[in-house]
């Protein structure tokens, strides 16, 4: 181990050994009561049933910064083995409820939640939601994949809408009886943008905030000391013509067993990741390499545990991207949580290559301190590479953040280690209508590991961010006005700038779901010695059922969005040696009470001073419907035309690409359906039909 990540490791110890601040201010508790009359889940039945449960009301907007304007009341009884919840609440704004399969299209409606920490900070938090119709959906830190069966109802009503749900409480890894449990309940209006939560204080920016959760005390008889293992066992049959591989048949399998309460080994063999459900084709131009999201299961499991570093105002360092590492022959891993730390580790075997990642995360109990530890190494044939990193920050829990960011790389294509080197320094100050921030970071010219994605090595130089929201009254017209700016400047180890970057947006969002963006910058890009303008930042972008404005300018400016947008955006700016015109049209409309259609039409035109000009078009039009809770349907047709941009323009495309894709999925507690016709992630049609069938034995999907 380098001698400055030594450096970085007795710097995180000293300050663990200084201890945690207090908490901030007392927050209020609320104890379960046990019954043994279940309350009705109906939401149309009477309130009697539930004369016996805690009762709390959601207090405080985190958005506006203002006591609630509308009710909310919760209602909260157990069993011992379920938690049963009722949400009450008033609304005089339109209702939104367009989504009817679970697990589909979370933020596009009006929806209520609750916040569980079962063990506090050293263990994992849970998230229940629910929308007006009774559509739901969870999530969980212990796995992206967090998918359990649970019950919940939604019905409008005058004034407002009613919400039940039952919550399994086996799982909930380091659920327990007694207290130690933190908790908060929450509401989102979309037609406002109001978060409402019920523990708060006046400083916070985030519904979810673990720091001012509320304690819970609950009786329960159904946790284990450790969960249920879980055995996935897929498969699988396709029929395809010979360029796509040929018609074939397989099996295999995923698993995991529980070590601790918190903590599982689980181990995939003979993967399959035939199923990609994200279509991340663009012709968007940008001289960056393109970052795509992971898709497959073995990875995504433990991803939350990965790349745990702040970056303010940065390009993309990302050191460790898994969608760089081919899929795995078989693959094993652990991850778990214990007190203040979290860890986590793979080994991806392939053929001829192997894989290893492992990060350590340590928190304080105020959650104010945190620091992180990470490693990467790729052995495959013909190179080999190690990259070391470590990370620790603060937050004041109100407005100040700071960070400090090492790392260093080393391998085959890492000749001179003195250029291997990362040092990344930031932080800000922020509330719910302004933010301010800045970073100064160094980026060797070597340090850019195989398994990694790092945007730009070999710069050093600073970054800064600010942005200012202004909201309106609720009777006032417009909704709320943003501005945002971004500038950064980057050397590099030769011929002076490498990169440079300027921006300036002002958003206009009215009461009516209209929303209005104006934008003026450039940029700058070094190919070799030339310093060569890559810049599509003049123009604007105009919505229609946009998203509300958000409380957070790290994040400005939406929050949330809609079901049925439409928008249309133009930029324009110097491109390489021409100039670069683009446009941006979708739309999103009902097919009826379950079903969307979707139209998009981009182009991109760099008209160049010799020579022939460059011009591309995406078009595209899907349909899905949403059969019922557990079942959806999905068709999309593509076509991408033309020559890409000069230099690193849009797609892989050149000419014609053309790709049609069906998609049906069936979900159950134990057991899943997929079948499919083609992929979307790829250029043109893939010609083969896939059947998947997946069977889950012991513990639910992603528990």
């Amino acid at each position: 181990m380098s001698r400055p990540l030594c450096a970085a490791i007795v710097t995180i110890a000293l300050i663990a050994a200084c201890g945690a601040a207090a908490r901030a201010a007392t927050f209020p508790s609320v104890a379960i009561p046990t019954v043994t009359n279940i309350p009705s889940l109906d939401p149309n039945a009477d309130l009697s049933t539930w004369s016996s449960a805690a009762t709390v009301k959601l207090q405080w907007d985190v958005v506006h910064r203002r006591p609630v304007t509308e009710a909310t009341t919760v209602y909260a009884e157990t069993d011992g083995r379920y938690l049963y919840l009722r949400f009450d609440a008033a609304q005089a704004e339109p209702i939104a409820a367009s989504q009817r399969t679970n697990d589909v299209g979370q933020g596009t409606d009006d929806d209520v939640w609750v916040d569980l920490w079962p063990d506090g900070i050293s263990g994992y938090t849970y998230q229940f939601f629910a929308t007006p119709l009774g559509t739901h959906y969870e999530s969980s830190s212990e796995n992206t994949s967090f998918s359990p069966a649970w019950d919940a109802a939604g019905a409008r009503k005058p004034g407002g809408y009613t919400v039940t749900m039952r919550i399994p409480l086996n799982v909930i890894r380091g659920a327990r009886s007694g207290s130690g449990w933190r908790v908060n309940f929450a509401r989102f209006i979309h037609a406002t943008g109001d978060d409402q939560v019920w523990s708060y204080d006046a400083e916070q920016s985030s519904p979810d905030d673990f720091a001012r959760s509320a304690g819970m005390t609950m009786a329960i008889s159904v946790a284990a000391p450790r969960p249920k293992p879980r055995l996935a066992v897929y498969g699988l049959g396709a029929i395809a013509a010979p360029s796509a591989g040929g018609s074939t048949s397989r099996t295999g399998l995923d698993l995991s067993i529980p070590v601790t309460s918190t903590a599982a080994f689980y181990a995939t063999f003979h993967p399959d990741f035939s199923n990609v459900e994200l279509d991340q084709q663009t012709i968007s131009p940008t001289v960056y390499q393109r970052y795509y999201s992971e898709v497959r299961p073995f990875f995504t499991q433990a991803a939350s545990f990965y790349n745990d570093f702040n970056c303010d105002a940065c390009p993309n360092i990302t050191t460790l991207y898994t969608p760089a590492i081919p899929t795995p022959r078989e693959g094993y891993a652990i991850e778990g949580k214990q007190g203040p730390i979290s860890f986590a580790s793979f080994d991806s075997v392939g053929e001829d290559r192997s894989d290893i990642a492992s990060a350590l995360t340590w928190s304080s109990s105020d959650t104010r301190w945190f620091s992180t530890l990470q490693r990467v190494s790729a052995d495959l044939p013909g190179a080999i590479d190690d990259s070391e990193e470590a990370g620790i920050g603060f937050y004041d829990l109100k407005h100040l953040s700071a960070y400090f960011n090492y790392g260093t790389d080393a391998g085959t294509f890492v000749p001179n280690p003195s250029q291997a080197h990362w040092y990344d320094f930031g932080g800000g100050w922020a509330n719910s209508t302004f933010g301010l921030f800045g970073s100064t970071r160094q980026i060797g010219q070597y340090f850019d590991p195989i398994d990694g994605f790092i945007s730009h090595p070999g710069i050093a130089g600073y970054a800064l961010y600010s942005a200012k929201i202004w909201d309106f009254d609720a009777h006032d017209k417009l909704a709320a006005i943003g501005v945002a700016g971004f500038i950064d400047r980057y050397q590099g180890p030769s011929f002076g700038i490498a990169q440079s970057d300027n921006s300036l947006l002002l958003d206009v969002l009215t009461r009516s779901a209209l929303d209005l963006q104006l934008f003026t910058g450039s940029n700058y890009w070094r190919f070799g010695t030339l310093l060569t303008p890559v810049s599509q930042n003049a123009g604007f972008s105009f919505t229609y059922h946009s998203g509300s404005t958000t409380n957070n300018p790290g994040n400005f400016p939406y929050h949330g969005s809609s079901a049925t947008p439409t928008s249309i955006s133009y930029a324009t700016g110097r491109y390489g040696n021409g100039r670069l015109d683009t446009w941006f049209r979708t739309t999103t409309m009902r097919a009826g009470m379950r079903g969307t259609l979707t139209f998009a039409l981009d182009d991109a035109a760099q008209w160049l001073p010799v020579g022939h000009d460059n011009v591309q078009w995406f078009e595209s039009v899907s349909y899905t419907y949403q059969l019922d809770p557990n079942s959806s349907f999905a068709i999309g047709l593509r076509r991408e035309v033309g020559m890409p941009p000069i230099p690193n323009g849009g797609g892989d495309c050149i000419g014609v690409c053309s790709n049609v894709s069906v998609a049906y999925h069936l979900r159950r507690p134990h057991w899943e359906l997929y079948a499919a016709y083609g992929d979307p992630n790829t250029l043109s049609t893939v010609p083969q039909a896939l059947l998947k069938l997946i069977f889950y034995a012991g513990a639910e999907k992603g528990t």
